[in-house]
């Protein structure tokens, strides 16, 4: 008997932190009497292996991160041998490099499915030279004809797709990252303590939290800075706090499972990336009632007003970022009426309830289209 259900098929490339969060709670939280949900994706990441044990068909396919035509040309075709096969009436595809395999495979084919494409990030960044820009922009226009709807995780990342890259704005919505809100016991709080949750990479600006950390122990001798996450720049950000004489104050946790509740008994969370599209941390934090810092860049000020919901600072600035700080750490009034906002504004905004409803409304609108 067939299934009147709608097959939504997910195309992504390896994948960890907020794609694949993001990812598995469209997934699990679909309307099973209306979405049968099946992922593609490499086999090797901790998303193929989470999707699976939730019970969730799962489709190995090796997807690389760098652009390497050959090798992309060869994948595209092995992705249209299975969506011949699966025949979704939507293929919603995460990230540009999943986009570049998965559009490839559906120009190839005589009946498509609806397809979505969600860019999670910025596209381009300081490091990418006008020439690659100018390539990278001029495929994304072409390939655009292939995908019936370009979804954003912020306006500001929307502005990016429509200002850099030159793709139709009647093509993209916006819709926000969801977190699952739930509250953590706070574990009780010794002195005043700091501390941020970033992958150490370059664009997460964490050398600037440390050299804000080593101005705000100026006036907070006895503060302490926790740092959650990891990455290729761990070695050298603990030798920049060894340099500016912090070390007994910083602590690097690693990546933690338990990260939500280490963040709940911090005094103040900051965020000091470079460049962010949305900052689903900061959110987190603001949902335990935590009082932030974050730099005004990309997404963040749609999360971070300034005033009412966290405190903005000048980013890669260490020393607008410390005063912004000290500012929490000397005024907690202030701090605890900006938490109280904080918490209840993301509440209201943020829910993977709200992000879920109003994919799958996309979903319903596509299909019926």
């Amino acid at each position: 008997m067939k299934s009147d259900k709608i097959i939504v098929a997910y195309l992504v490339r390896p994948a960890e932190g907020g794609i694949k969060s993001h990812v598995l709670t469209l997934m699990n939280g679909l309307d099973r009497s209306r979405f049968e949900p099946v992922l593609i994706c490499p086999p090797d990441c901790s998303l193929f292996e989470e999707a699976e044990r939730a019970g969730h068909r799962v489709i190995p396919l090796d997807i690389i991160g760098e652009v390497r035509p050959t090798q992309d040309l060869l994948t595209a075709l092995r992705f249209w041998r299975i969506l011949r096969k699966l025949r979704p009436g939507i293929l919603h595809i995460h990230s540009a490099k999943a986009g570049l395999i998965g559009r490839l495979a559906v120009a190839l084919m005589r009946r498509r499915p609806r397809v979505i494409l969600t860019f999670h990030s910025f596209v381009f960044d300081e490091r990418m030279k006008p020439r690659r820009r100018r390539l990278v922009s001029r495929v994304e226009r072409r390939l655009q004809k292939y995908a019936d709807r370009i979804v954003a995780v912020s306006e500001a990342l929307r502005n990016e797709l429509v200002s850099e890259m030159g793709l139709d704005p009647d093509k993209i919505q916006v819709i926000y990252n969801g977190v699952s809100f739930r509250d953590v016991p706070k574990p009780k709080r010794i002195g005043n303590r700091v501390g941020t949750v970033a992958r150490l990479a370059p664009q997460k600006g964490v050398e600037h939290f440390i050299e804000a950390a080593a101005l705000v122990k100026k006036r907070f001798p006895a503060a302490k800075f926790t740092i959650i996450g990891d990455g290729p720049f761990r070695f050298w950000l603990e030798t920049r706090a060894k340099q500016l004489g912090i070390e007994e104050s910083v602590e690097f946790l690693g990546f933690r499972g338990d990260a939500l509740s280490i963040v709940a008994g911090f005094d103040v969370f900051a965020l000091t990336s470079m460049r962010e599209t949305f900052g689903l941390a900061l959110v987190e934090a603001m949902s335990q009632e935590v009082p932030v810092v974050a730099s005004n860049v990309g997404g963040i000020p749609e999360i971070v007003d300034g005033t009412s919901t966290g405190l903005l600072a000048e980013p890669g600035n260490a020393e607008d970022i410390a005063e912004k700080i000290c500012r929490l750490l000397e005024d907690k009034k202030l701090a605890g009426e900006i938490a109280r906002r904080g918490r209840e504004f993301v509440r209201s905004m943020f829910t993977d309830e709200r992000m879920i409803a109003e994919v799958q409304n996309l979903y319903q609108t596509m299909v019926n289209g």
